[in-house]
């Protein structure tokens, strides 16, 4: 009873607090590489601050990979759907460090391949765990980007550089 009450007072304080008011929205677009396999993704990606040390972000993109199946090659394209919460450590002014975890679905479209049962349309999700930073320009409101993602279930990394604009 009594942590529950104290959990209610500091969500009541935090609520009417500056802190409540300090969201803010990033828009951007990001291309990276997956490391285990040979392919290219390309995402745009928004995230929302509701207090200066967290976002919650979602992104949708577009990835190609190149799978060597030992004998052949299978060729498949990709539309990842993701949804992410992070925690951002304003240690340096320029540089925001951040860590965070997320889920990603996809559906795999257009796969080619040599082996007739290696073909056909799948939709597959994984967790994924991420690190990254974000670095402030001289221009206002615009900053890099750069992740690195591991997609627990595939067991694939991805890094991801790009761009961020703030509201």
């Amino acid at each position: 009873m009594k942590l529950g009450t104290a959990l209610l007072t500091v969500a009541a304080t935090i609520c009417i607090s500056g802190l409540a008011t300090a969201g803010s929205l990033d828009v951007g677009a990001r291309y990276g590489r997956t490391i285990e396999q040979d392919g290219n993704n390309l995402e745009i990606a928004a995230r929302y601050f509701p207090i200066p040390f967290l976002s919650l972000g979602a992104s949708l993109g577009y990835a190609n990979l190149r799978y060597d199946k030992g004998l052949y090659y299978k060729k498949a394209d990709t539309m990842p759907l993701g949804g992410y919460a992070n925690a951002h450590l304003p240690l340096i002014p320029f540089v925001k460090p951040y860590a965070g975890i997320g889920v990603l679905y996809y559906s795999v479209n257009n796969i080619s391949s040599p082996n007739q049962l290696d073909r056909g349309e799948e939709h597959s999700g994984t967790m994924t765990v991420q690190g990254g930073a974000d670095i402030s320009l001289p221009l206002p409101k615009l900053s890099l980007n750069i992740e690195a993602r591991r997609l627990i279930n595939d067991r694939q990394t991805q890094l991801l550089g790009g761009i961020w604009f703030r509201f």
